[in-house]
């Protein structure tokens, strides 16, 4: 069994055909953006895409999801880090 939290850069090419059909079409469009998908214990937690127009990068931008992410990061690390040491 797959145990650990792992990161991975993808492009568009590398989603299901069911995640390119969810993804927004901003910026340059989402065949050309990247996308940051978190696994856990072998399935996927969480995609997120880079994907906004020019305009959008900036502070205003609802960017909320990186502090979460993180904190689940975080989360699931030291859950394993529990469960090793009980292992």
């Amino acid at each position: 069994m797959n145990y650990g939290l792992v990161i991975k850069v993808l492009d568009f090419s590398e989603l299901t055909d069911d995640e390119k059909e969810y993804q927004p079409n901003n910026g340059s469009g989402k065949e050309y953006s990247n996308y940051l998908r978190m696994v856990y214990k072998g399935e996927s937690i969480r995609l997120e895409s880079d994907a906004m127009e020019p305009e959008d990068a900036r502070f205003t931008r609802d960017l909320s999801w990186i502090p979460i992410a993180l904190l689940k990061a975080y989360e699931l690390g030291r859950d394993d880090g529990k469960f090793a040491v009980n292992a």
